[in-house]
């Protein structure tokens, strides 16, 4: 059985990646190197053709100098 309620969080914190990413006028290419993930992955996240793990969040808020906590905090008051 699906959560509807959690894939929205997840859309939401997948949507808030990409706007801050854009914000900073960071490239996929960019975000990839400061990740160490690779650019089709950062990309197929935020076409939200795949979900990021846990550590691949904490990867892409470290390298956009957020804490997840407080992303998670905004994601969650935005709703």
């Amino acid at each position: 059985m699906r959560d509807k309620a959690s894939e929205k969080a997840v859309s939401r914190l997948i949507d808030e990646f990409t706007r801050l990413r854009k914000e900073q006028s960071l490239s996929h290419e960019a975000l990839a190197r400061k990740t160490g993930l690779n650019r089709s992955a950062i990309s197929l996240i935020e076409s939200k053709k795949r979900t990021p793990t846990i550590l691949t969040c904490f990867k892409i808020t470290k390298a956009l100098d957020i804490s997840l906590d407080t992303l998670i905090k905004k994601v969650s008051a935005d709703s």
